[in-house]
């Protein structure tokens, strides 16, 4: 079944709009992005990167490098051989450089409202953001850090034991490599930018604003009435007072479909059959829809639990 990130494999892109130099040339002239943007694809997926705008998002992005690609021994290939890493595309072996990072300043890979996320959750789920990232890029046929292939079969297993444990050490030494990174990216880069990226942080800071002035959900302004109604239509008689009475049991089998109604009725859903999916700025936990035989499908569990006629009936009444 159709899963939130599977939907999202569609909004994956080298964008290389706001780039300077080789990288915008060479989609211009070729048709398309040079080897290493795969690579730094790679490796922003893996780190929990959006795009590189600024300065510091270029600094964070070297610090996490460090980490998530500690099993390469990268600071140690960056002091003693003046380059970063291996990687592949397409059946073909290239080395990434330093001055290959640098001129990707700009580069944009999902359109989101932040540049990367927190530090705070990156360092808590390391091998999500590899293991992610091999299942993408073996699609494309690109890696840095290969599944292990045995016969016909792929394995992620991998992907734990190639996350390293973060150790104050470990982050010092990440600390140290972006620090020392730094200073061979000549400043210009950070200065002199396209000047399509200030209209694209202009559009960023507008969607922000839409997204501040979201209308906030709170199930006590449904009457209890409209939820009772749903519920004692759609459970048998035991399950719904169960679920009416206990508040636990309310949460779990009640609350996310009201949400979900709730959405609908303020037209913050994209309804699109298959790839129905919530509008930018909308917390959604997909967990709460999961089907019976596994998977997501937002337009099923609507059709299912009939939440086209609650979100009418909440419509009427709020709107």
């Amino acid at each position: 079944m159709m899963g939130q990130d599977q939907s999202n494999l569609n909004d994956i892109v080298i964008d290389l709009t706001f780039t300077k130099g080789m990288p915008v040339d060479c989609l211009k002239y070729h048709g398309h992005p040079p080897e290493s943007s795969y690579a730094i694809l790679w490796c922003m997926l893996a780190t929990g990167f959006n795009r590189i705008f600024t300065r510091d998002d270029m600094k964070e992005f070297l610090f996490r490098l460090a980490i998530t690609l500690n099993s390469l021994n990268l600071v140690e290939t960056w002091l003693m051989k003046d380059h970063l890493m291996d990687y592949r595309v397409k059946g073909n072996n290239y080395i990434l450089k330093l001055e290959d990072i640098a001129m990707h300043f700009g580069i944009e890979i999902i359109d989101s409202l932040e540049n990367h996320s927190t530090r705070e959750k990156y360092l808590s789920d390391i091998s999500t953001g590899i293991k992610k990232t091999m299942f993408i890029s073996i699609f494309s046929d690109f890696s840095v850090l290969e599944p292990i292939r045995e016969g016909d079969e792929i394995s992620f297993r991998n992907a734990a034991e190639l996350a390293p444990q973060v150790t104050p050490e470990l982050l010092a030494k990440a600390e140290f490599f972006a620090g020392d990174l730094m200073k061979f990216i000549a400043e210009e880069t950070f200065t002199d930018r396209n000047p399509l990226m200030a209209e694209k942080e202009k559009e960023i800071e507008t969607r922000r604003e839409r997204v501040r002035n979201l209308p906030v959900f709170d199930i006590k302004k449904i009457p209890r009435k409209i939820i009772r109604d749903w519920v004692e239509s759609k459970y048998k008689p035991e399950y719904a007072k169960e679920f009416l009475k206990n508040k636990k049991e309310f949460e779990r089998y009640v609350r996310p479909f009201i949400y979900l109604a709730w959405l609908m009725a303020h037209d913050l859903l994209i309804m699109n059959g298959p790839f129905t999916y919530e509008k930018e700025g909308v917390d959604l936990n997909y967990e709460d829809y999961e089907l019976p035989d596994g998977g997501f499908r937002l337009d099923m569990t609507i059709e299912e639990y009939e939440l086209e006629d609650l979100a009418n009936t909440i419509r009427l009444y709020l709107l």
